[in-house]
């Protein structure tokens, strides 16, 4: 990437930090960031996500991800590998469930979603949706505005339920870590959230007025979410 472009990339970040954790929008839009960055360089569409989404770590692939909703909604489907580099949007096509599902807390499983490092978002995408939002501007910020529509309104309801549980929602946003796929349309068609894992002590600092966290892996329960648990959750 140009290095005038990743310098306006750090500058959005920046300027979007305030609003990383608390679900606020992003103080920059979709347009002015494609406006700032067209004369610099050619964005990938891995680039324009992460101009969008500066609190997380994206990490997109692109292809034919062939895995039935039934698949990737098993407890035990390891969706968990997207966040990994080396694991591309077909890896995980020939993957068969075997036995009953688990539960989810299983040492195996549990392993494997501790694994996954806070504030981390995998997205795969269709090839000929990469190709179309490279092709046409505008079209890139309406796909890019439903992922970012589709996180608010996650986030708006997990944090809602997390507080409800005794739970403090800003803490809990930042354990956060998404793997979204998308349909030719660019819409959400499977997702899986983990969340969890954090531990908290509060101090108070020296004015006495406000308080500091300090955040540190614990060894409890992380879950994992996806359209059917969500489901379950809000039923009982």
């Amino acid at each position: 990437m140009d290095i005038r472009v990743l310098g306006l990339l750090n500058d959005i970040a920046a300027q979007n930090s305030i609003n990383s954790y608390t679900g606020v929008g992003n103080s920059l839009s979709f347009p002015q960031v494609f406006s700032d960055v067209m004369g610099l360089g050619q964005l990938s569409t891995a680039d324009l996500f992460s101009a969008i989404f500066p609190a997380n770590n994206v990490n997109v692939k692109v292809g034919n991800c062939n895995v039935t909703d039934k698949t990737w909604q098993r407890i035990d489907f390891p969706s968990w590998r997207y966040f990994q580099d080396n694991v591309s949007a077909d890896s995980l096509n020939s993957w068969r469930a075997t036995g009953a599902e688990p539960t989810g807390i299983e040492a195996y499983i549990q392993r494997e979603l501790k694994k996954v490092g806070f504030g981390e978002m995998a997205v795969i995408i269709p090839e000929n949706l990469q190709k179309k939002m490279g092709a046409d501007s505008a079209y890139a910020q309406e796909i890019t505005e439903k992922l970012k529509k589709w996180k608010t309104d996650y986030d708006d309801m997990d944090n809602v339920l997390a507080a409800s549980y005794g739970n403090d929602p800003v803490v809990h946003q930042k354990s956060k870590s998404y793997c979204v796929r998308l349909d030719e349309e660019g819409n959400v068609k499977n997702y899986m959230v983990v969340s969890g894992g954090m531990d908290t002590k509060e101090s108070d600092k020296s004015n006495g007025t406000s308080k500091i966290y300090h955040q540190t892996p614990k060894k409890t329960v992380v879950r994992a979410a996806n359209q059917r648990t969500v489901q379950r959750r809000y039923r009982s």
